[in-house]
């Protein structure tokens, strides 16, 4: 009885970091990273 206990409190755990773990992939930005200066330059003369 105490380890079918065991067992399913594993499973619980495994299934709680395979969500998570799934859950962090789909966070952030996709695609290949980039400087974007390069692509967009910036006007560094100062206006005041």
């Amino acid at each position: 009885m105490q380890s079918n206990v065991i067992m399913k409190e594993k499973i619980v755990h495994i299934f709680l970091l395979a969500a998570i773990c799934c859950a962090l992939n789909g966070c952030g930005t996709k695609g290949p990273l980039y400087i974007p200066e390069q692509q967009y330059p910036q006007d560094t003369s100062a206006k005041n």
